[in-house]
């Protein structure tokens, strides 16, 4: 519920606590609105120091707080959305629901990065982000590795469930094309990250997010946030992911 919330909660007699609580509850399952005689009950109160507990909170009374409430968690529910929509230019629904199934398919599989220069800082930070989120996942110097094994192994290891980021300003890194050509040749799929969405890479990948597209050579003294910008996407599609999780 944000920032507001815990500072409101902070302020609150333990059974006034349990009015909040019980209140946001009902907000949070998509329940229509919730009477203020029904939260009474629910918690053992009267219906009067419900309403006293709102005047002493600054509100005329429970509809006003349940509104405060409402449109807390609405603010609460918007940023992820609207970040999406406002750094990926090739945005929609369909996309962001792709790389939530694609995740939830390959759960159990393994996960690699590739990428060159600042994309290969990017691709350790998500091979970490998902890591810590109980994911296999490995950077790209670890998958020149495992197609090293395979080659050797002629393929002995099940590939069904692997994924592969790759993140690539151009879309045309020659070692970042090799490194999703060979994982394509293993049953890998590819979510790629890259200004150009006309690029090859693009054109290989399995899911292609295009953030901040452009033609343009970019010039070393300009500003560059594609790099952070993939970060901030990877972030709230994981967001977007383990909501989709929660709700199956």
């Amino acid at each position: 519920m944000g920032d507001n919330y815990f500072l409101l909660t902070n302020l609150l007699s333990e059974d006034e606590r349990k009015v909040i609580t019980s209140i946001t509850a009902h907000i949070e399952r998509g329940e229509k609105r919730v009477g203020i005689q029904q939260i009474a009950a629910e918690n053992y109160l009267s219906t009067a120091s419900i309403v006293k507990m709102c005047k002493r909170l600054g509100f005329d009374g429970y509809s006003e707080l349940y509104y405060h409430l409402s449109r807390q968690f609405a603010a609460s529910e918007k940023p992820t959305e609207e970040t999406l929509r406002s750094l990926i230019d090739n945005y929609s629904g369909d996309l962001i629901s792709g790389f939530c199934t694609l995740l939830h398919e390959r759960r159990r599989g393994k996960i690699f990065t590739t990428g060159e220069g600042f994309s290969n800082i990017v691709g350790t930070y998500i091979t970490q982000r998902l890591s810590i989120c109980g994911f296999m996942a490995f950077n790209n110097v670890h998958f020149y590795d495992y197609m090293l094994f395979q080659e050797a192994h002629r393929g002995a290891v099940n590939d069904e469930a692997a994924v592969m980021f790759a993140v690539s300003q151009s879309g045309e890194t020659e070692p970042v094309l090799n490194d999703v050509r060979h994982a394509k040749q293993h049953g890998h799929k590819i979510v790629a990250f890259t200004r150009r969405g006309d690029s090859t890479l693009a054109q290989l990948s399995d899911l292609v997010f295009v953030l901040d597209g452009t033609k343009q050579t970019l010039a070393g003294s300009l500003p560059n946030p594609f790099f952070g910008h993939v970060i901030l996407v990877f972030e709230d599609l994981m967001a977007r992911y383990f909501e989709q999780k929660e709700s199956v």
